[in-house]
Formats: C-alpha cells, sequence, structure tokens
C-alpha cells in the first residue's frame, strides 16, 4: 500500500467521477468502522457523547430564557430535559424550582435529589443546599430522596452509553 500527500491525494479525487469518489468513501467507512470494531472503540457512542452535551448546553440555555421571562413550566421542562443529559447546572436549577415550587409543585425530596446529583458533580451551590436540606428532612425522606437520586443517576448514565 502506497501512502500519498495530501497534495497527491487531492489531485487523485479530482479526477475520480461522483460515484468512484462514492465508492471511495464506503471504502474508506468500512475500513474505519472495522479498525474501530477491532479496537473495541464505538464510533457513534463517542459522536452521542459530545452532541448531547451540546444539546443539554442548549436546552439549559433556552430553559434560562424561560425562567427569566417567568414561563416557570417551561423552565421546568427544559431544566428536566438537559439535567436527564446530566448537565449539573441544569440539576441544580431544576432543584431550586422544586424547593421554591415554581412550574412544578414543591417537593423537598426531588429537590434534594436533582441537588445532589449537581453536587456529585461537583457544584458547590448544589453541595451547600444538599447540606441545607439534610437537617430539614426526616431520615425516611432523606433515604426515599437518595434512592430517587440513584435512579436518576442510572437513568442519565444508561442514556450516555446509547
Amino acid at each position: 500500500m502506497t501512502f500519498k500527500t495530501g497534495r497527491q491525494h487531492l489531485a487523485a479525487t479530482k479526477k475520480m467521477t461522483l460515484a468512484e469518489l462514492e465508492d471511495k468513501l464506503l471504502e474508506h467507512q468500512q475500513l474505519l468502522n472495522a479498525i474501530l470494531k477491532d479496537s473495541g472503540i464505538l464510533l457513534p457512542s463517542l459522536l452521542q457523547g459530545s452532541a448531547s452535551v451540546e444539546m443539554s448546553a442548549t436546552i439549559f440555555t433556552s430553559a434560562l430564557k424561560a425562567y427569566a421571562s417567568k414561563d416557570f413550566p417551561l423552565a421546568a421542562r427544559q431544566f428536566r430535559q438537559a439535567a436527564m443529559l446530566g448537565h449539573a447546572k441544569a440539576q441544580y436549577y431544576f432543584g431550586l424550582m422544586y424547593i421554591k415550587g415554581l412550574g412544578l409543585p414543591a417537593s423537598i425530596k426531588h429537590a434534594y435529589c436533582w441537588l445532589l446529583l449537581a453536587a456529585i458533580q461537583r457544584d458547590p451551590s448544589a453541595a451547600e443546599l444538599v447540606r441545607s436540606l439534610q437537617s430539614k428532612m426526616t431520615p425516611d425522606k432523606l433515604q426515599q430522596a437518595t434512592e430517587l437520586a440513584a435512579e436518576r443517576f442510572e437513568s442519565i448514565e444508561d442514556r450516555k452509553m446509547y
């Protein structure tokens, strides 16, 4: 197999027909897939990871705008969407909305769940609120909220795998 420089490769592709270029592209794609498969890397999951980060940031920004315009039901839905994609600040704000009952029912249990998930991702504001809420919750409610956070964590991580 001979390797061409970038210019040689470009000159060679300019002489190809569209069908030949499509065939070459397919050949390269199959080769890349074979290499990735042999190495144990799944390209779609790598691409999805970066795509979900971008998507969560876009949704989060939209949620902030809805919150600022006092459209709390929309903000809550969008913060939840971004939070379920693993966005730490969205988890924090969603937890705050549960504390205040803005756009959704007030629930210390649910607030604690989302704030704990944000705190796990090292959000200092969330960690501070988690400590504050712990003193206001019964041991039973604290256990329920922690179990709910664990379930949410599993769901978020499962979404990252596919």
